[in-house]
């Protein structure tokens, strides 16, 4: 009985279209925010397995000794691919389209320590597509400034 459950509730979530990760994908790097003691922080993170959709989180963080590090400004931009032979992409939030496989979406805070971005990408158009969500941040404080890039790919 167990079984027949397990398998009815893999199959609904196949079919829904959503199968929530057990594993993500991820890439991070961090960088010295010149002068400051602190260093910026870039996360890229996304689902390692989906039948349809795929949910992103991208981040940049400042942090010094490991604690919240307010910047005067801190940025973050997610730059999501569909890979594959005529791949296509939509992305919720919809952000600017680069290209027909391509989304980015960017986010700035002031007098904090992050910004981040999340969201649910739809890649089509190939039987092979994978993505790709890669994450750039910048923080600014007291006239010097650092950036970082960080991707995850499937």
């Amino acid at each position: 009985m167990k079984r027949t459950l397990l398998t009815t509730g893999l199959v609904s979530a196949l079919v829904m279209g959503y199968v929530t990760p057990s594993v993500a994908i991820s890439d991070s790097a961090s960088t010295a925010l010149p002068g400051t003691g602190a260093k910026l922080e870039v996360n890229a993170w996304q689902c390692s397995a989906y039948a349809d959709k795929c949910s992103f989180k991208t981040s940049t963080k400042a942090k010094k000794g490991g604690v919240k590090y307010n910047v005067s400004k801190i940025t973050n931009m997610a730059t999501v691919k569909a890979n594959g032979w005529q791949a296509t992409l939509a992305l919720s939030p919809s952000g600017t389209q680069v290209s027909e496989n391509t989304r980015q979406v960017s986010w700035t805070n002031e007098n904090t320590w992050i910004a981040d971005i999340n969201g649910i990408a739809d890649p089509g158009g190939s039987l092979n597509t994978s993505i790709t969500t890669c994450s750039d941040g910048g923080a600014f404080k007291s006239g010097v400034k650092a950036f970082a890039s960080a991707c995850a790919n499937d």
